[in-house]
């Protein structure tokens, strides 16, 4: 998930979802974490990260899920789950067990984007066309079905990355930067320097 790689997009996404970070950690782990089947049930690997962080409860402060965050992210329908008795220092303890906890479709939605319908709006926001010394230069020209699939690769499925890659084009098309074919502008050496150019005006305040 890209979103972990920057940490303005990290603390925003928490704020729009109203997500604690524990909260958050609980859902990556949920989406990230390889399950096995045993006894007819499925279970996540005893060494995975979600099992160490419920076990570093015990000595630990704040580690593990309370069932206060699990309950919320319940009712804010991230997640699915019902209650059932666990064995919790000998004693029974009707709770949520992690192995029994469901993401949903909107967990789904938040955090990832069908890439093809992802390529066709970054189609709509790009020029069609560019001037090179007088000639009009179509920019979409070529195979755009390998395109597509360039730009799947590049965002894999993150709607944040989308939206980031959305708004450095916007940025370029707004400064007249799109000097470049559409497939030659995804390259990620040009969406970084655009990125950078972005980013110093953004945070000087001045156009470029």
């Amino acid at each position: 998930m890209n979103i972990l790689q920057n940490s303005d997009d990290y603390v925003a996404f928490l704020i729009k979802h109203k997500l604690s970070t524990n909260q958050f950690l609980l859902l990556h782990l949920l989406n990230s974490e390889s399950m096995f089947k045993s006894n007819d049930k499925l279970r996540f690997k005893t060494i995975g990260n979600i099992y160490k962080w419920s076990a570093a409860a015990k000595t630990l402060k704040g580690a593990g899920w309370s069932e206060t965050e699990i309950q919320d992210l319940i009712d804010k329908e991230y997640l699915w789950g019902m209650k059932s008795v666990q064995k919790i220092d000998g004693k029974d303890v009707l709770t949520y067990s992690i192995d029994q906890l469901i993401l949903t479709q909107k967990f789904s939605d938040i955090m990832f984007i069908n890439a093809s319908f992802a390529f066709d709006e970054i189609l709509e926001i790009y020029p069609d066309t560019m001037d090179i010394q007088g000639q009009t230069v179509f920019t979409k020209s070529g195979d755009l079905d390998k395109l597509r699939e360039k730009y799947v690769k590049l965002i894999k499925n993150s709607i944040i990355k989308h939206e980031e890659i959305k708004a450095i084009i916007q940025f370029g098309v707004d400064k007249g930067l799109c000097k470049y074919k559409l497939d030659n502008f995804l390259n990620e050496a040009i969406i970084n320097s655009v990125r950078k150019l972005m980013e110093e005006s953004y945070g000087t305040g001045t156009d470029i």
